[in-house]
């Protein structure tokens, strides 16, 4: 253990947290190291003088003196305490209304392009109708494939009621079907 480390040891020992291992290897240090032993007897001769020492208590004529103090500083309480929580949500209210109209003021009503988005944004315009040309004719081309879907449905279900009436009339018209 060098003498840097003594000294840390040294005071965890003095306040009774050092550890076993510590403790130990601060003993054997200080057995060989004649400034640390110095050191730790003047650490434990002032320790013990301070514990010794009472602790300061205040006169009665200073405790007067700090009570008198602080009862004649001025009171904001009365009609100024009462208000205080309308005059916080006066503010509160101030505040909102502020950033309300600076909302309605400054927010943008369409998104404004960027200086590298202005030329994009026209060709994505001309994209967009182009796209959107593309879009009717597929679903023009929809509609009239269910259009033919329900032209051919009605034609087979005629075709199939036709059937049924075939077979019940063979049913009815011979007993040995």
């Amino acid at each position: 253990m060098n003498c840097e480390r003594a000294n840390e040891a040294l005071m965890l020992d003095l306040y009774g947290e050092a550890g076993e291992t510590d403790a130990a290897a601060l003993k054997e240090h200080l057995a060989n190291c004649a400034a640390c032993r110095r050191a730790a007897e003047a650490s434990r001769e002032a320790l013990a003088e301070f514990r010794r020492e009472p602790s300061p208590r205040p006169s009665r004529e200073t405790v007067e003196a700090v009570l008198a103090a602080a009862q004649s500083r001025p009171s904001f309480g009365g009609v100024f305490a009462l208000w205080r929580p309308a005059l916080w949500r006066a503010v509160a209210v101030v505040v909102i209304a502020l950033t309300a109209s600076f909302a309605i003021k400054f927010w943008p009503r369409t998104p404004v392009p960027l200086a590298g988005e202005r030329a994009s944004v026209a060709t994505q315009s001309a994209a967009t109708e182009t796209s959107w040309d593309a879009e009717s004719v597929a679903v023009s081309e929809h509609i009239r494939l269910a259009q033919a879907d329900v032209a051919i449905g009605s034609s087979l279900d005629n075709r199939i009621a036709g059937l049924r009436d075939a077979l019940s009339e063979l049913r009815n018209g011979s007993d040995g079907f």
